[in-house]
């Protein structure tokens, strides 16, 4: 009852109070207790560094009651009380503020004596019951509060990718942090320079995407690491000897669902998570993501690590193989590529490397037949049905079927050629001796040559007797190309659709020849004059 407005924190008034606790404690051997009666004063703030400064033992009793205290400040905790030993502050009557300044009254440390403290809107209210804190340098969409001991930072799915400050534990008279960052965009942790970070000890960042972990990143007091989820493929060399063999304080680290890769370059990641295993809390999870059904904890370096010369031989061989292969594969399509292209059009694969040319598309025939007259059976029995009624249907021009009355003979020839996309030739004795199929074969040889295209194809009809009488022309076209053979056999048929044009759907005439007057003067005045020079020879 002394009026005592404060305590001062100067050095006279702690060179007195300490000097009066050293003649005490000189005159008693043994004090069952130190009382300190401040109570009944007008006493606004107390620092408990007063209490420090003096060297103040345990046990000890300290009464403010009925003063006009509202804060209380401390830069730590108290020791904490041990049997006997047994610190208190009584507090009652006293207006405290009920705003979160006095985190430590509830911890074990020291026992407060109070009843309510005073509330935003000046109502009495049980201490602490409706304490909002909002921290300094709490992080944007991240959620912060402290309990008893950890101030907690929540900062899960807040789409982060770095941090630059972390609220501090001290604001609250606390030592330690826990750092949720799970769910988030990380390539990297937190350099450990980073504001705040030092205090964390527990860190999660799961389903992040870490591909690395460096000793520089983690705080130096971690006690527990949570990396699940993310891109490691190994432990660098830095988390291992500096921090997972150095660190003191880790007691938890998970790993688990991170594609671990195992190689030559694995071998410190096997040997910690062997040496460190029971640190590893989900060490039976831990699975090399380029070997199937084997564990970090099974896989040998001996058995993961394939020596570099061997990689090279194997990658030779491989490309050795490929190229024998790719060879073998190209000298087979030139031996037989008339039969592999003949097999993909009869089966209907591949239609667009058999395709034929736009240079046809206004043509009105597939085929122009040149026979003799002898041959008429074989080809309206046999060839035409084979050709009209395939699969394909091809559309073909013959002189008896399309040819128009009266016309002249040498124009229907040339004009039966030009509207025509293949002209078939039926080789027989009677065509050699034929002067009209000759003069056909060598219409549409002419044309084919004009195009630099192959558009002839010729069909042998039955033996050749007398080869004398063979035209020069056709006889060098036979010494130069190949031709079919009539068998009654399905490969004649599938060689016969693939020297015919490689066109279904076209629009057709209505199936007679298409006469074009301005090739009148080029068949009177060369192909009638060499055909009449012939027959008078």
């Amino acid at each position: 009852r002394q009026q005592i407005r404060e305590i001062s924190g100067d050095d006279k008034a702690v060179l007195y109070l300490q000097k009066y606790l050293n003649q005490l404690s000189s005159n008693t051997k043994s004090p069952n207790m130190t009382f300190i009666d401040p109570s009944f004063n007008i006493i606004e703030t107390f620092h408990l560094r007063e209490i420090s400064a003096v060297d103040l033992r345990c046990p000890y009793e300290l009464d403010f009651s009925n003063n006009q205290i509202n804060r209380i400040y401390a830069l730590s905790y108290p020791p904490p009380n041990d049997g006997v030993c047994t610190r208190k502050i009584i507090l009652k009557s006293n207006p405290l503020q009920c705003d979160c300044i006095l985190p430590w009254i509830l911890s074990a440390n020291i026992l407060i004596e109070t009843e309510k403290c005073v509330g935003p809107d000046g109502s009495m209210q049980t201490y602490l019951s409706n304490c909002t804190w909002t921290p300094r340098l709490c992080p944007t969409d991240c959620n912060c509060h402290y309990d008893t001991a950890t101030v907690h930072i929540n900062c899960t799915q807040a789409g982060l990718v770095s941090l630059t400050e972390l609220p501090r534990p001290e604001q609250v008279s606390l030592t330690q942090s826990s750092l949720d960052i799970s769910h988030n965009l990380f390539f990297e942790l937190p350099p450990n320079v980073t504001f705040g970070y030092s205090n964390v000890t527990r860190l999660y960042a799961a389903h992040n995407r870490l591909k690395d972990v460096q000793s520089a990143h983690l705080p130096p007091q971690l006690e527990m690491l949570d990396v699940r989820n993310n891109s490691l493929e190994r432990l660098s060399d830095s988390f291992i000897q500096y921090f997972l063999n150095e660190s003191a304080t880790l007691q938890q680290l998970y790993l688990s669902e991170n594609p671990w890769h195992c190689d030559c370059g694995a071998e410190q990641t096997l040997n910690a998570v062997r040496t460190h295993r029971k640190r590893i809390s989900d060490v039976a999870l831990l699975a090399c993501a380029n070997l199937e059904n084997t564990s970090l904890l099974q896989a040998r370096y001996e058995d993961v690590c394939v020596s570099e010369s061997m990689r090279l031989a194997w990658l030779l061989f491989s490309i050795s193989l490929v190229i024998i292969v790719f060879i073998s594969l190209l000298a087979l399509y030139y031996k037989y590529n008339l039969e592999i292209h003949v097999w993909l059009y009869a089966h209907g694969i591949f239609l667009c490397c058999t395709s034929e040319h736009e240079l046809d598309k206004d043509k009105t025939f597939d085929a122009f037949i040149s026979y003799a007259h002898q041959d008429a059976r074989f080809v309206n029995d046999i060839l035409l049905p084979g050709l009209e009624q395939g699969e394909p249907e091809f559309s073909v021009c013959t002189h008896e079927r399309n040819w128009l009355a009266g016309a002249y003979i040498p124009e229907q020839i040339i004009e039966s050629v030009a509207q025509s996309r293949r002209t078939i030739i039926v080789l027989s004795q009677h065509f050699i001796e034929s002067d009209w199929a000759r003069m056909e074969f060598r219409t549409a040889h002419q044309c084919a040559l004009n195009e630099r295209r192959s558009r002839i194809i010729i069909i042998k009809h039955g033996e050749l007797t007398d080869m004398t009488a063979l035209d020069k022309e056709l006889r060098a076209y036979l010494t130069m190309n190949t031709y079919l053979e009539w068998v009654e056999h399905p490969w004649f048929w599938s060689k016969l659709r693939y020297a015919m044009p490689h066109r279904k759907g076209e629009g057709r005439s209505a199936g007679m020849l298409e006469l074009n007057e301005r090739r009148r003067a080029y068949v009177i005045g060369d192909v009638e004059r060499n055909t009449l020079r012939q027959l008078d020879q």
